[in-house]
């Protein structure tokens, strides 16, 4: 179904899509473990906005962020002083840049515990969550003997450790990192987009601001998009719900595996994926 996409690239796909309203799903690689990565930060989302409608977090609260946070990339994560920021505005930065300081902050404030807890609390079987950014972080560092987060940096930005080592770090391990399945994905999706209003609209909000996405490159142009990337070396990947102006709704979810310097057709073989199976969805 989606296989000539990607064989010709020396990739592997793994894909789902469901339909929101009567939960029909066809998928190829569906139910098979797939890293999170960025799209972890979905689930954080969920679980704070959840908590602010519960009266659990105040939503206004102030978080300092300071050297010690800072993970580097976007956001706060990149920031060169130290900022006063409220917990909410650090929510919307984690989905729509993808801040990786901003996620560990939000996910100290739902609790470890709440986010581990999410995938049973949903029924989502083979999800399995180990904590924000800066715990798979500690652990690559682990695994390479680095003694903390500033000397991975280092290390990774001198380019002294290759992409085969990293692949062999438990970042890359479904058995040691963030992992789901792309069945366990639309079906997480498919939950959000029918939960608590103010809470579903939020975090659609969010989606739909994230800055850079892949299954959307070959969307029709009328279709309403809302998704939430992932990236690793030789891992590419995209959960995401199409909106058509028919009314269909689509959650959608791709990964992609390669060993080749080839990460831009790889993502475009992820949209044509996506195509794909919206067309095979409709027949």
């Amino acid at each position: 179904m989606i296989e000539e996409y990607f064989e010709p690239l020396g990739a592997r796909g793994f894909a789902h899509i469901r339909d929101l309203s009567d939960g029909r799903g066809i998928g190829v690689g569906a139910d098979e473990a797939v890293i999170l990565v960025s799209v972890v930060k979905l689930f954080i989302a969920w679980e704070f906005r959840t908590q602010v409608e519960e009266g659990l977090i105040d939503p206004r609260t102030p978080v300092k962020v300071t050297a010690a946070d800072r993970l580097g990339g976007t956001g706060t994560a990149g920031f060169r002083y130290d900022a006063e920021v409220a917990v909410w505005d650090l929510a919307r930065l984690m989905m729509e840049v993808s801040d990786s300081t901003a996620a560990d902050l939000v996910a100290s404030r739902i609790g470890i515990g709440a986010l581990r807890s999410l995938p049973s609390r949903l029924g989502l079987e083979r999800t399995r969550l180990f904590g924000p950014p800066r715990t798979v972080l500690e652990a690559v560092a682990r695994d390479l003997d680095v003694s903390d987060l500033e000397a991975l940096a280092h290390v990774l930005a001198s380019g002294s450790v290759s992409n085969a080592e990293l692949r062999a770090t438990s970042a890359w391990d479904p058995m040691r990192t963030n992992v789901s399945t792309p069945a366990d994905l639309t079906a997480f999706l498919r939950h959000a987009w029918h939960g608590p209003a103010p809470v579903a609209a939020d975090l659609r909000e969010w989606m739909s601001r994230q800055l850079t996405g892949r299954l959307s490159r070959l969307a029709p142009s009328e279709v309403e998009v809302f998704g939430r990337t992932a990236s690793l070396p030789g891992w590419r990947g995209e959960v995401a719900v199409w909106e058509w102006p028919d009314g269909r709704r689509h959650a959608i979810a791709v990964f992609a595996q390669f060993t080749r310097d080839n990460a831009r057709e790889v993502e475009l073989a992820m949209s044509r994926a996506a195509l794909a199976l919206t067309e095979r969805l409709g027949q």
